[in-house]
């Protein structure tokens, strides 16, 4: 049924840079929003667990490690809420010593107070165990710690799908050009091992061999990913000034676009801190500020009545409405604070300066004195490559509202998630092994290629929100699985390499470390168990997450194919043979996935596949009249 993806898919190995964030999974003193827990009460004897820092709200410096333990009574009891239990009661623990980062433990060994913490029986009084508070060292219990978190980290650009399923939802067969690879990425979630280079980001490197979906060919996966072990809280980051800037045109009133806007703010204005600051301006023929940047304490109902107050009228002058908005942001610039806009819009500029470039190098220079950008896309006839490179080079974020359950999830994660860096000036670099050679990259149009490879520079990366692959949203939303990176090499003519020798690529991270702006390097060599062109019948993969890597890469290409299939070649036939066949094995592969219990992502893809199939054939399509789908579509099961 599904044809052969010629040409993209002859050969491929991937790189695909998910990053996420894990606690240690030691046991030890807890983490809370800017300390550690408490110890809970007790363990039996023995000196209570080092104190242990937390991410401050700026998301920089760490803070340092408790005071001294406190013994307590004995028996120390309540509940031990997620922490050690409870036992009898130990000598006072000693805190660690305050210090810089340091995922074990500020001082001290992580966790362990003398002997675990069940040795004797539940006695009155006490407090029980939490997360936040405190700093004390206590007694420590076998179970402290908080538990691991494994969240993505997100690269910028763009975030979403959404514009492919609107398109499919008014039943047009998209574009080969409407496809982007990081939007359709950030829609997975894809969790990495807990990370142990003791530094705020770890480099990681997981490799995978097996015959593509599309024709058979060797396709060699290399995923290499970034684990933090911060973990993503709403509550971390630091105050903010926000300027979110407007498209009242006319066009604005149609499919109710306005009123899923005004939605969308009413929401911002309900969860922004009180210390946070807000300004609104809109435009259309011409901008204006409709409301000054303010506090949120004491203005959020004036700030609900501009909200209310916008109405659709004449044309968009985006140039001027987002100068406006770049305008007040920098008036009231804060190196203390993250001073963002966000810009909305549902169409072409028509007024004022409307050439791409202009816009683009205009909104460079602000982003150059520190104010980041986010983008969001309505409708579907909005200059897409213009707000996707507005929010690309502005440090920020690309989103494209669908629907009124896009809303909702937009506006919380862009607000609650991408606010605090967690690395600065990220310099990541992929030289090629000697026996393989670097053809194509999917995921960022930032990634460039050099002599022996390629390399992509972001000015920041920040914590995504998703922390499992069932962590879905209102309307199965899937925004905030983070960012990937995938590059397609081939083995060269005539390899040397043997089994076990042959390398396959050098992977090297680079980045500013937030607060103490230390230089972090990170270096990964990647080697292939069998001789370069091997290809194994089942496929050989590290482990299960590169598995789900390669079914997310061959899903997307196999999308585009199809539409090059439909709108390039004329072959809607053709064109529906490609997902056919990419939604057997699909779901082949998500039978067996997560031990048997399914992918929650690779299901809705499958759905996204189906949905594109039934248009297809809405537009004029036939299925194939002979199928081509092999007998067993996933063989690594």
């Amino acid at each position: 049924m599904r044809k052969s993806l010629v040409g993209l898919f002859a050969v491929c190995a991937v790189l695909a840079l998910a990053t996420g964030c894990g606690a240690d999974d030691e046991g030890g003193a807890g983490i809370g929003d800017a300390a550690i827990g408490m110890g809970g009460a007790g363990g039996s004897e023995g000196p209570g667990g080092s104190g242990r820092g937390a991410p401050s709200a700026d998301a920089g410096a760490w803070s340092g490690g408790g005071a001294p333990g406190m013994g307590g009574a004995p028996g120390a009891g309540g509940e031990a809420r997620r922490l050690g239990q409870p036992g009898a009661g130990g000598s006072p623990g000693v805190g660690g010593d305050p210090g810089g980062f340091d995922p074990a433990g500020a001082g001290g060994e992580p966790g362990m107070g003398g002997s675990p913490g069940f040795g004797g029986d539940p006695g009155a009084g006490g407090d029980p165990g939490d997360w936040g508070g405190g700093g004390m060292g206590g007694a420590g219990g076998t179970g402290g710690g908080a538990p691991p978190a494994n969240t993505n980290v997100n690269l910028g650009g763009t975030q979403d799908f959404g514009f492919v399923r609107r398109l499919l939802a008014a039943n047009r067969v998209p574009m080969p050009d409407d496809f982007d690879a990081s939007g359709f990425f950030a829609e997975h979630h894809t969790p990495l091992p807990p990370p142990d280079c003791g530094e705020r980001v770890c480099l990681q490197a997981m490799l995978g061999v097996m015959g593509n979906l599309a024709n058979g060919g060797n396709c060699t996966l290399l995923q290499v990913g970034l684990n933090s072990p911060i973990a993503a809280s709403p509550d971390n980051r630091p105050p903010l000034n926000l300027v979110v800037v407007v498209d009242v045109s006319g066009s604005m009133e149609a499919d109710g676009k306005l009123d899923f806007v005004r939605d969308g703010l009413s929401q911002t204005v309900a969860e922004l801190f009180d210390d946070d600051q807000l300004a609104i301006v809109k435009y259309s023929d011409r901008a204006e500020v409709v409301f000054d940047l303010a506090p949120m304490r004491g203005h959020r109902n004036d700030m609900l009545r501009a909200v209310e107050s916008l109405v659709p009228e004449g044309s968009t002058n985006l140039h001027d409405g987002l100068r406006m908005g770049y305008e007040q942001a920098l008036a009231a610039y804060d190196s203390g604070r993250q001073n963002r806009v966000i810009l909305l819009s549902d169409g072409l500029p028509t007024a004022g300066i409307t050439d791409t470039d202009a816009i683009l190098s205009m909104s460079r220079r602000f982003n150059s004195d520190g104010v980041g950008l986010t983008t969001v896309g309505l409708g579907l006839d909005f200059n897409r490559a213009l707000m996707s490179g507005l929010a690309q080079q502005g440090d920020g974020n690309f989103y494209f509202l669908e629907n009124a359950a896009a809303v909702e999830e937009v506006f919380t994660e862009e607000l609650s998630y991408f606010t605090v860096p967690v690395a600065f000036d990220v310099h990541l670099r992929v030289r090629e092994g000697s026996d393989f050679r670097l053809r194509r990259a999917f995921g960022s149009p930032l990634f460039a290629e050099t002599e022996d490879g390629g390399r992509l520079d972001v000015p920041s990366v920040f914590l995504a929100h998703r922390v499992a692959h069932d962590d879905v949203g209102p309307g199965n939303g899937r925004r905030g699985g983070g960012s990937a990176l995938l590059i397609e090499l081939e083995p060269v003519d005539e390899p040397t390499g043997e089994a076990g020798e042959a390398t396959v690529g050098v992977v090297e991270i680079e980045f500013r470390e937030p607060g103490s702006d230390a230089i972090i390097r990170q270096q990964v060599e990647v080697r292939s168990p069998d001789a370069p062109g091997t290809l194994r019948p089942e496929g050989f993969f590290e482990n299960r997450i590169v598995e789900k890597s390669f079914v997310m890469l061959n899903i997307y290409v196999g999308m585009v194919m199809a539409s090059e299939a439909f709108h390039v070649e004329r072959a809607p036939e053709a064109a529906i043979g490609i997902l056919q066949r990419v939604v057997a094995a699909a779901v082949d592969y998500e039978d067996s996935a997560n031990d048997g219990a399914g992918d929650v992502d690779i299901d809705l893809d499958i759905e996204l596949m189906l949905d594109f199939i039934r248009v297809i054939e809405a537009n004029g399509g036939r299925p194939p009249v002979e199928s081509d789908i092999p007998e067993d579509p996933w063989p690594a099961d």
